[in-house]
């Protein structure tokens, strides 16, 4: 298993007029635009004849034509404040796009997953559905990565990922976990269903040789599989459970499945299920 990639900066807040202007900005029309920007100049040509007259006892109507002449910087000021919090409104919503997706693989990153899979746990204890969590581990990839490239590390595990994706079902949630982990929550899956789609994944991962330039490299992956039970008092439980089954398959020799002993979820209530 290759080192988990470092934690994510902290995100930086700006100024809360600043967010005001992004979110203003990204909404208005090209109308309501120019409008904004008209405004601002008469004021401005207004506020530099009032200060002339006061101040300079300069005669109003040549105030107002210097009042006039300000508009042109004054315009032009708008015009770059509105592109500036146009531009920011955009970067905003491509790094939001960033912070919930992976960079290498393309499916959602590990703090996306934690809020869709905590919601989904939590739907799972309140109405006695089943669910189930699996950690998938890409088989020594740290000595892929040393032997044959970085690059060729990251297409298996991209490879991968497609594999896993494609046995799985459009409800299911699918995320990069860290490093060479995958997780999958599975929602409405009781603890024989997650079995079966733990080996569905493993025997797809394992199906064919992975084709890196000229070479052929064999990548087989290890699962570990939790089920939602009541001994669980938060979404934490169910994956240290899930951690527990994955280290389990490693200590097994890898390529295999592995699962937590299935806990009863309702009183009276009993499953024997083995891996």
């Amino acid at each position: 298993m290759v080192n988990d990639p470092p934690p994510p900066a902290p995100r930086a807040v700006s100024p809360a007029w600043l967010q005001a202007l992004t979110r203003l900005a990204g909404r208005a029309s090209l109308g309501s635009a120019l409008a904004f920007q008209a405004g601002v100049a008469v004021v401005v040509a207004v506020v530099v004849a009032t200060l002339l007259v006061w101040l300079d006892g300069t005669s109003w109507p040549v105030a107002l034509g210097a009042g006039v002449l300000a508009l042109v910087p004054a315009v032009a000021a708008g015009y770059a404040a509105l592109h500036l919090a146009r531009a920011l409104a955009q970067s905003s919503v491509q790094r939001e796009m960033l912070m919930v997706d992976d960079e290498l693989t393309g499916v959602s990153n590990r703090r996306q997953f934690l809020r869709l899979a905590e919601r989904e746990w939590s739907r799972c204890r309140r109405y006695g559905d089943d669910g189930a969590l699996l950690l998938i581990d890409a088989d020594h990839l740290r000595r892929i990565n040393d032997s044959m490239g970085q690059r060729c590390g990251d297409a298996i595990l991209m490879e991968v990922t497609r594999r896993v994706n494609a046995t799985l079902r459009q409800s299911d949630l699918l995320a990069r976990f860290g490093g060479a982990e995958l997780a999958v929550f599975l929602p409405h899956t009781d603890p024989l269903g997650a079995l079966d789609a733990a080996e569905r994944i493993r025997q797809q991962v394992a199906s064919a040789p992975f084709r890196w330039e000229n070479a052929h490299v064999v990548a087989t992956v290890s699962v570990g599989v939790a089920h939602v039970h009541m001994g669980q008092a938060a979404l934490d439980g169910l994956i240290q459970d899930a951690e527990a089954a994955l280290e389990a398959a490693k200590e097994a020799g890898r390529n295999c499945v592995r699962a937590t002993p299935i806990q009863p979820r309702r009183s009276g209530e009993t499953r024997s299920v083995t891996s």
